[in-house]
């Protein structure tokens, strides 16, 4: 990926907290742009801080706390596993420190009003890593719907078949009172799209997910039927079992990658079950942290191409190409391609920044990741209650 690093006058200092894969993933964006100096780091695993002190030549800490009061410190950026990211945060913002934490915000809405009143107290920016909503094809159709050139927005639909359960996992990652699973892993990516495009004010939600491997006791997948208050109406399917990928339906111009997704196939499934035991799977996720190797491409463009997105307007429908999006019209049919040198990360990682640097809140706030985790929790409480359920904590997105 093309390195835009800018020169930017002001220069916002980043502590890390949790040097996994996602954070692995998103290091060279902050390093690369131009505006963050990357300070401090915190880890429990010693071998991380090493690789990331050889790396950077900078603070690390293997209590968080420390890496919170380290006067150096302005910014902290939290990678760490769903269940830690709410005391994490509030020891940051305690801290006076801006806080960009990973997806999902919190795990439930006390915690997310508590550090939402707390940012807002200590004038503070408190923002979400929801990196696939801020990738150019998202913020393309974002704009189509916005500028209204296809007339109003009717309907979205978008379907994502993988092999995320089959995929080496934490211990965490498999228990759902900690926020493992589909939903609460792949979701915020998903409903977090949905809602950019949608512009953010869900009505409702009816929903169905369920545990369908006992050996891998967590939602691992969900259908779920959303229509917002406008009255556009949106579904989002996320089936996680390793058989059918729909990364197909977007790969028609690539060379082979049909082929190589045939050869492939179930290949998480009969990794999985070849392993000898269960510290093999161990060993292989934290393989993947930061400076390991993942085996899954890390662009945001390979999240978001992932299936099958249909967005349909009064005039036209469009849908995600490998180049960029392609239009139906009434008339004709057209491409618009979007940079190859740019992903999500990028662009969330910039707004950032300049929330920071004019002293406003990010778009993707503390009260936009309360509305996407109400939409997280309404698909388990639709599921077992087998209703529909009304939004409450519903926000419109913020022009950038």
């Amino acid at each position: 990926m093309a390195n835009r690093k800018i020169n930017h006058e002001y220069r916002v200092k980043l502590g890390i907290i949790g040097l996994g894969g996602g954070a692995g993933d998103m290091i060279p964006v902050f390093a690369s742009h131009g505006g963050y100096e990357i300070v401090a780091a915190s880890d429990i695993e010693l071998d991380q801080l090493e690789r990331f002190n050889a790396e950077f030549e900078s603070s690390t800490y293997v209590e968080a706390e420390r890496l919170c009061t380290d006067s150096n410190v302005e910014l902290v950026y939290i990678a760490t596993p769903n269940q830690f990211h709410y005391e994490h945060i509030l020891m940051a913002l305690n801290h006076r420190k801006h806080v960009f934490v990973e997806k999902p915000m919190t795990l439930n809405f006390e915690e997310a009003e508590v550090i939402i009143s707390l940012a807002n107290r200590n004038n503070l920016r408190l923002g979400v890593n929801v990196k696939h909503s801020f990738e150019p094809r998202i913020q393309l159709i974002r704009r189509m719907v916005v500028n209204g050139e296809l007339g109003n927005l009717l309907m979205l639909n978008y379907w994502q078949y993988t092999d995320w359960l089959y995929r080496a996992r934490t211990p965490e990652e498999l228990d759902a009172e900690l926020g493992g699973g589909v939903t609460w892993r792949q979701g915020p990516h998903q409903f977090d799209i949905i809602r950019t495009i949608g512009g953010g004010l869900v009505r409702s939600v009816r929903a169905m997910s369920g545990i369908w491997d006992e050996t891998r006791p967590v939602p691992s997948c969900h259908l779920a039927f959303l229509e917002f208050e406008n009255g556009v109406a949106a579904t989002a399917v996320y089936d996680g079992f390793d058989h059918f990928k729909s990364e197909i339906f977007n790969i028609e111009d690539r060379d082979n990658s049909a082929d190589d997704i045939s050869l492939n196939h179930a290949s998480a499934r009969r990794r999985l079950a070849n392993m000898t035991d269960s510290t093999e799977e161990i060993r292989l996720k934290a393989s993947q942290r930061y400076g390991g190797v993942r085996t899954r491409g890390n662009s945001s463009a390979s999240w978001v191409l992932g299936g099958p997105l249909i967005v349909s307007f009064e005039k036209g429908d469009v849908r995600l190409t490998s180049k960029g999006i392609r239009v139906y019209g009434d008339e004709e049919c057209w491409e618009i391609s979007t940079p190859a040198d740019l992903d999500g990360r990028h662009g969330v990682v910039n707004e950032f920044y300049e929330s920071i640097k004019e002293e406003r809140p990010p778009i993707a706030d503390g009260r936009w990741g309360k509305a996407t985790l109400e939409i997280l929790l309404a698909v388990r409480d639709s599921s077992d209650q087998r209703k529909e359920l009304i939004m409450q904590h519903q926000v419109p997105i913020q022009s950038p």
